[in-house]
């Protein structure tokens, strides 16, 4: 995971980013942003394009921030569930 600062954070409805490396090609942006005065977190694919820039997809959510906690516990939940791969 590192933390990416870029064209999208000129934005000025971006307050932070953080980038998951997803493949060579791909990445999972996680960003807050602010839409019509109210606020929400943003998870979406991005792809590398022939310049080397990331630019979005439609594949991704956008979420009220109230949900974060909420989506976490179903992630851990998925995750301690999912079998064990060798």
């Amino acid at each position: 995971m590192m933390c990416y600062k870029g064209k999208d954070q000129k934005r000025k409805d971006v307050t932070s980013l953080t980038d998951i490396k997803r493949n060579d090609t791909e990445i999972v942006r996680v960003s807050k942003r602010e839409y019509k005065g109210h606020e929400f977190i943003d998870l979406r694919i991005y792809y590398q394009d022939d310049e080397g820039d990331y630019k979005p997809t439609k594949k991704g959510i956008t979420i009220n921030p109230k949900l974060v906690d909420e989506l976490i516990d179903a992630l851990k939940k998925e995750k301690d569930s999912a079998p064990e791969k060798e």
